[in-house]
């Protein structure tokens, strides 16, 4: 007996396949077709959000004026309740009013953390940690600060992060650590202005770390000395007693 069907037979199967499974397909046609449409009905969506978010964000920032101090709060209310790239922007635009205007470091770090959580970019990261730290810097939060700057890891900001890292060691009186930041941040081929910058900083930091070694030095002689002259009176008050 042969194995093969006839094509009678093959479309009789054929038949039976399809009456016994048409719903099946016509239900996975469907939700094939109504998640395509949603993926690009989500995809315009946010199209049209993000162009809004734009628009409204522009306008927001026109809006700042410096002689009006809550003229930020707009865009401030914005950034929170905003869930687009826009978002970040206005964190930042507002950040920068707080710092220019307000003087108010401390607000200004907290938009500027807030604008953290809501990216995943790197290079975004990168440029929010570098304004953390320097408000950090401000406060007089500097091993904060040094924290802060420890999560750039991108090399094209080293000239900056070192930069920073000199002033904050000057701070701290630590003048070696400055002068070695200063350094790596020139051998990282900054700017012409920031290399400038960082030269003058670098000599005057080079000046503090001398200084620095020599009133060590003196003060461990002084020490010396007086320690010697404490012992020699201790040796007459003894032979005044024999």
């Amino acid at each position: 007996m042969s194995h093969q069907l006839t094509a009678e037979e093959q479309m009789s199967e054929l038949k039976s396949f399809f009456a016994k499974t048409w719903k099946i397909i016509v239900a996975v046609i469907v939700i094939g077709l109504l998640a395509f449409w949603g993926w690009r009905y989500w995809q315009s969506h946010q199209q049209e959000k993000v162009i809004s978010s734009s628009e409204q964000y522009e306008k927001l920032v026109q809006k700042l004026d410096t002689n009006v101090p809550n003229s930020v709060d707009e865009l401030v209310a914005f950034a929170n309740n905003n869930d687009t790239i826009y978002a970040v922007f206005a964190d930042l635009g507002a950040a920068q009013f707080y710092v220019e205007t307000l003087k108010d470091y401390e607000g200004a770090k907290k938009l500027l953390t807030n604008a953290l959580k809501k990216t995943d970019s790197q290079p975004v990261e990168s440029i929010i940690n570098i304004r953390i730290a320097r408000l950090q810097y401000q406060l007089e939060q500097y091993q904060d600060s040094l924290t802060t700057l420890d999560k750039v890891i991108e090399q094209s900001w080293a000239p900056s992060v070192n930069d920073i890292r000199g002033d904050i060691f000057i701070k701290m009186s630590r003048y070696s650590d400055a002068v070695d930041s200063y350094k790596v941040a020139l051998a990282a081929s900054p700017s012409p202005d920031l290399e400038s910058n960082i030269k003058i900083k670098l000599n005057q930091a080079e000046y503090l770390k001398a200084k620095q070694a020599y009133d060590e030095k003196q003060e461990q002689e002084k020490n010396r000395q007086e320690n010697t002259q404490e012992a020699s009176e201790s040796v007459k008050k003894d032979v005044n007693k024999d």
